[in-house]
């Protein structure tokens, strides 16, 4: 199916990819400017995830490789003070991410030391989530 739908003229691309990821671009505003080309490459390699309030998205220091994106739910950014110097981390939250918005993308695009991520990432409501790894987006931006 995709090797007919390569066929297509990007613009016929463009709009294939709107309507099927319609919801999610009416969403999440980072998607509601992006041109036809930009969509039809970038949305199927998302993949969607489903997380329940209190999970680890990930921890403070961890190698950084998705960027997510919020459908439905909200995510606590928490940071370490004691940067990991005792047993249990002295976590305090210093962003929160909402339906609509995205995040992990700074630590993905911008960690070219790879020290990791910034911050521990914690669910804190039911979440629904579209997610983009570093290798994925990289073939999308080659």
């Amino acid at each position: 199916m995709r090797v007919i739908l390569d066929e297509l003229p990007t613009t016929l691309k463009g709009q294939v990819a709107q309507q099927v990821f319609s919801d999610l671009i009416e969403s999440i505003k980072f998607f509601s400017d992006k041109p036809a080309a930009f969509l039809w490459e970038f949305m199927p390699k998302l993949k969607q995830m489903n997380f329940f309030s209190g999970e680890i998205l990930f921890q403070q220091n961890d190698h950084a490789d998705e960027i997510y994106f919020i459908l439905k739910g909200k995510v606590k950014l928490m940071y370490d003070i004691l940067e990991g110097q005792a047993d249990v981390p002295f976590n305090t939250p210093f962003n929160m991410y909402v339906e609509g918005s995205y995040f992990g993308d700074s630590d993905v695009l911008g960690d070219l030391e790879n020290e990791g991520r910034d911050g521990t990432a914690q669910v804190d409501a039911e979440s629904n989530f579209f997610v983009i790894t570093r290798t994925e987006l990289m073939k999308v931006l080659d």
